[in-house]
């Protein structure tokens, strides 16, 4: 049964549209720049993240300059012009900052003592020291590439997990504690071992 007050006009506006302006809304000029930044991952000029973030370039210019003095930002020259990104740091920042909140220290040291431990398995395995010896070893058709694939993988979580540990008790916001009462959600975790791969990570 239709209300006497129901609408009788469907709303035709664009979702999109509207989902962009409620993001206006809820932040500042400087948070937008921000959050664009944080996903890109290719060079792009002023201009462009400024349509991304709804700014103008003046403005995107600005907060670009801000976040580049703070790290957060790298500026690649071109012939025609700067070019922005995410610093490549901030990936390893924040999934540093993401361990420190999801783990326990001694969950990081059994972490780094597994991937120590595969890679001591593909050293035995190939006879080789590193990564480079096994990729010249290899031939084109070998079953080896996948291997290989992992230990690059496995060198590079045991290096955000050296990092992690070796920063632990640099917590100024105590994120880590409230982190750490939620034990709940950390089971699925635990099952795939402290540093599971995150593909998303795992990019370079």
């Amino acid at each position: 049964m239709t209300s006497p007050d129901a609408p009788t006009e469907h709303w035709e506006g664009d979702v999109n549209e509207a989902a962009v302006e409620d993001w206006k809304a809820d932040t500042t000029t400087f948070e937008r720049i921000r959050q664009v930044i944080d996903v890109t991952t290719e060079p792009q000029s002023a201009k462009q993240i400024a349509e991304r973030a709804r700014v103008s370039e003046p403005t995107a210019r600005k907060h670009l300059a801000a976040l580049a003095e703070t790290g957060r930002v790298k500026t690649i020259t071109t012939d025609t012009g700067s070019r922005y990104m995410r610093a490549p740091q901030m990936l390893a920042m924040q999934r540093i900052a993401d361990i420190h909140r999801e783990h326990t220290k001694d969950e990081i040291r059994q972490a780094i003592q597994d991937l120590k431990s595969e890679r001591r398995d593909f050293q035995e395995r190939y006879d080789v020291g590193d990564i480079d010896e096994l990729t010249l070893k290899l031939e084109p058709d070998d079953d080896g590439w996948q291997d290989l694939t992992r230990w690059q993988q496995v060198e590079q979580n045991l290096e955000i997990a050296q990092a992690a540990l070796t920063l632990y008790d640099f917590d100024p916001d105590d994120s880590r504690s409230a982190a750490a009462r939620a034990s709940e959600g950390r089971t699925a975790t635990r099952e795939r071992g402290a540093l599971g791969d995150n593909p998303a990570h795992s990019a370079a």
